[in-house]
């Protein structure tokens, strides 16, 4: 079987009728350890990246116009540099044209995408479509781009292109995660920091319920925007707090419509909890991280209300199997995946076991991902 790149690379031959791309650029999905809907609130998070990853094939156009192809979907897009496809806002061309808008390239461009993420299961395809096709971009324009500046424009793609109020960790940690550690991520500051994870002993396996969701259709964007009804709440008893980050516990028990209290508990919670994941990573204390794994996913179920009947089904199971330390559903919600830490003796079993009862109450297969160390964003002139 293929490498994705060699495929990509021999599929633009075809494409482009014998032409071979300039460059190749990728970009990987991530999975969140913890550290859900805090993002969007200036809060903490802990990603990683996948070793799966959106690839990006360039050459110049011969046609006068951007020509985009999509090998996951076969479909093929094109417009005039400077104007708009005629897509949704939730089409795949949306975030490479997107992308194109916000970094014009110096001529018209062939470009085609191919990924081996799974698609609308929370794994941040998207944003890794954005930032590979931003890297490709920055090499035609021979202008280095600043990964910060590069993940705001994907994060602009998001908000004024797609119409997903979304926050801004997908983009960075696709863009300046690296193999083999979780990025501690401050929203706020936006600053990071590399956290090294030595899991010879465990492993973080991601379970698709293949319940799909689109964000900007789902109650995604209804919890930011009680956050942000939140926020104002506090701001007329306390008009020097700017984000939920700077909220404490007197704040919460103030408020007086009971969901906006649920909602901030999430968030103030969840901060916390990503500052005891990432030392318990740094230990390599399994059993701490799986129970703030789980405790996170109780949270999410209960206070923020993002789950579904099918990704507690799976926590559920997967935290009945032996060597299963903890796990939670990850992502925006509503669908999805769940993430789950187990003992690496154990792992095959447990994910056969889940699968197994998902199927039998399903009656369809959920699919497992047993994570390596991940992967780096670049971009390679060929």
């Amino acid at each position: 079987m293929l490498h994705p790149k060699q495929h990509l690379i021999e599929s633009f031959r075809r494409w482009c009728r014998g032409r071979d791309p300039l460059l190749v650029s990728c970009a990987p999905g991530r999975v969140n350890l913890v550290g859900e809907h805090t993002d969007y609130n200036d809060g903490l998070a802990l990603p990683m990246t996948l070793d799966r990853a959106v690839y990006v094939a360039v050459n110049d156009s011969l046609t006068g116009l951007h020509e985009l192809r999509s090998l996951n979907y076969q479909e093929s897009i094109s417009c005039k540099p400077g104007a708009w496809p005629e897509v949704s806002h939730a089409h795949w061309a949306t975030y490479v044209a997107g992308m194109i808008q916000e970094l014009p390239p110096p001529k018209p461009v062939a470009m085609m995408i191919y990924g081996d993420i799974p698609l609308g299961a929370g794994l941040s395809s998207s944003a890794a479509l954005e930032m590979a096709a931003g890297l490709a971009l920055e090499k035609l324009r021979n202008t280095p781009i600043d990964p910060l500046q590069m993940a705001r424009i994907g994060q602009t793609v998001e908000h004024k292109y797609a119409k997903v109020k979304c926050g801004i960790m997908d983009q960075i940690v696709s863009r300046v995660g690296r193999a083999g550690h979780a990025l501690f991520l401050d929203c706020q500051k936006l600053e990071w920091k590399h956290v090294p994870i030595r899991n010879q002993d465990a492993q973080f396996m991601v379970i698709d319920s293949r319940v799909k969701r689109q964000l900007a259709h789902s109650k995604y964007n209804e919890r930011r925007a009680e956050c942000h009804r939140t926020l104002q709440s506090i701001r007329v008893a306390s008009p020097q707090i700017n984000s939920l980050r700077q909220i404490q516990l007197p704040q919460i028990r103030s408020l007086k419509e009971s969901v906006l209290r649920q909602r901030l508990q999430h968030v103030f919670d969840e901060n916390e909890r990503v500052r005891q994941a990432c030392s318990a990573i740094t230990d390599s204390d399994w059993n701490s991280l799986g129970m703030i794994l789980s405790a996170s996913h109780e949270s999410l179920r209960t206070d923020y209300e993002v789950s579904c009947e099918e990704l507690d089904f799976l926590v559920t199971q997967a935290e009945s199997c032996p060597g299963v330390f903890g796990a939670r559903m990850m992502g925006g919600g509503f669908g999805g995946c769940s993430i789950n830490l187990v003992r690496t003796e154990n792992a095959h079993l447990a994910a056969e076991a889940v699968s197994a009862a998902y199927e039998e109450k399903y009656r369809y297969r959920a699919r497992i991902h047993v994570l390596d160390k991940g992967m780096e964003a670049h971009a390679e002139w060929l």
